[in-house]
């Protein structure tokens, strides 16, 4: 009966990672390639976040507040780097890098896939009961 839930599980994030990475290739066509400059290092239970400014070429300045944080810094103030910036919506850089863009898409696949080689496995493998697996008697 669990395998069952498990394949339904898998099938629903595989769904969901599609979604999601299809909402980010369209973020990505519909983005333009910007520069940030670390401007300063925030400091959270001992672990340093880069806080960036982001200039678009409409002339706005963007303030981006990084996600990941470390012990010790991976950034230095004055080091830039490039973001992704839809120019329709104002506060929606993300920093150009594999996981940054597609990290919900890969997080759900990487859960959706064992899910569905269980779940599938019980479909598809013949259980124990069945009498073509038994030994033959002589």
């Amino acid at each position: 009966m669990w395998y069952k839930l498990y394949l339904l599980t898998g099938l629903i994030l595989l769904g969901v990672s599609i979604y999601v990475l299809k909402q980010s290739i369209d973020f990505i066509r519909s983005s333009e390639r910007v520069t940030g400059t670390v401007i300063s290092l925030e400091v959270s239970d001992g672990a340093y976040s880069p806080v960036f400014s982001i200039t678009t070429p409409g002339g706005d300045e963007i303030i981006y507040h990084h996600a990941a944080a470390s012990n010790p810094s991976s950034w230095e103030v004055g080091e830039t780097a490039t973001f992704l910036n839809d120019p329709h919506h104002r506060s929606s850089p993300r920093m150009m890098r594999y996981f940054w863009i597609f990290n919900w898409s890969l997080v759900c696949l990487g859960l959706a896939i064992p899910l569905i080689i269980i779940g599938g496995g019980y479909f598809v493998l013949p259980t124990a009961s069945t009498p073509h697996l038994s030994t033959p008697r002589l």
